[in-house]
């Protein structure tokens, strides 16, 4: 008989972490979210935002993300200011290499900031990102791994 105190009952609303897992339909390795684009400051800094998943099958210390790529609109973003804001903390991408006792759970959201001098205009914009990661639990060496997405995302609006 299974124990009744780990079956939620059909009233109980369960985190959509929770729910993807027990559903055994995973959570999406894709690095971009299908979440609206915010155009956001950040400490005085004007850019945007982009919700964004960990790739690796299991968690990475974030001295593990290698480098990111990206562009929108088809054209190529500056991404040496970038932010990754993992649980109410902002990671510098600059600094991730030395950031090997901070850990990226596979189940946490993330939002990546990135600095922009102009807010992005309402309406869908063409997002093609690339994480670029090092998996410790490869043992052939050490090898770079590169997780494409490309994603059609909307600002809902210039003030965002």
């Amino acid at each position: 008989m299974p124990n009744q105190q780990s079956i939620p009952s059909s009233g109980q609303e369960l985190p959509a972490g929770v729910r993807a897992i027990l559903a055994h339909t995973g959570k999406s390795r894709t690095f971009l979210c299908e979440e609206t684009i915010r155009n956001a400051v950040r400490h005085g800094v004007a850019g945007f935002e982009l919700n964004v998943n960990l790739t690796s099958y299991r968690a990475l210390p974030l001295s593990c993300i290698e480098g990111l790529i990206l562009k929108v609109d088809g054209r190529d973003v500056d991404v040496s200011g970038a932010q990754l804001v993992l649980n109410g903390t902002a990671y510098p991408f600059a600094d991730l290499a030395s950031l090997s006792a901070v850990w990226w759970f596979i189940l946490d959201p993330a939002t990546l900031f990135v600095p922009s001098p102009s807010p992005l205009a309402r309406g869908d914009h063409r997002v093609d990102a690339t994480l670029i990661t090092v998996e410790p639990y490869v043992t052939a060496g050490r090898f770079s791994f590169y997780h494409p997405a490309s994603r059609t995302l909307a600002v809902e609006s210039a003030s965002d």
